[in-house]
């Protein structure tokens, strides 16, 4: 049997098997602005959702949305510090793979572009 979660709105979302038809932007919205960025480690609150806007607002006009939604995954099955992360490439494939979902679900490219409105500016995650 697959296991699921439940999302804010109630729905049955499926983690290891992310489905385009299970996504739902207000799920997303309302998950990534309660969620910690930098696993909590700051001084101020500082949600996903904040350091999306902030992206939106730094890429390419036509990439906003992406901004927006680069850790979109994130509302789903949280995050972890980088340095973990990296050494855990099935949690990879489990984001890359809702991250697809997502593009999919609300018609964006994929794989995803994050080009800054000032080529010369950086942008990190």
């Amino acid at each position: 049997m697959m296991t699921w979660i439940q999302t804010y709105k109630g729905r049955k979302f499926f983690p290891l098997d992310p489905r385009p038809d299970d996504i739902y932007i207000r799920d997303i919205s309302h998950r990534l602005g309660l969620l910690y960025r930098f696993n909590g480690h700051s001084v101020v609150f500082y949600s996903v959702a904040d350091h999306s806007v902030l992206v939106s607002r730094a890429v390419a006009e036509e990439h906003a949305l992406w901004g927006l939604l680069h850790d979109a995954s994130e509302a789903y099955i949280s995050d972890l510090p980088r340095p973990i992360k990296k050494k855990m490439p099935d949690f990879l494939e489990i984001e890359e793979r809702i991250q697809r979902a997502v593009a999919e679900r609300l018609g964006l490219l994929w794989p995803i572009v994050l080009e800054t409105r000032n080529p010369s500016s950086k942008q990190g995650k």
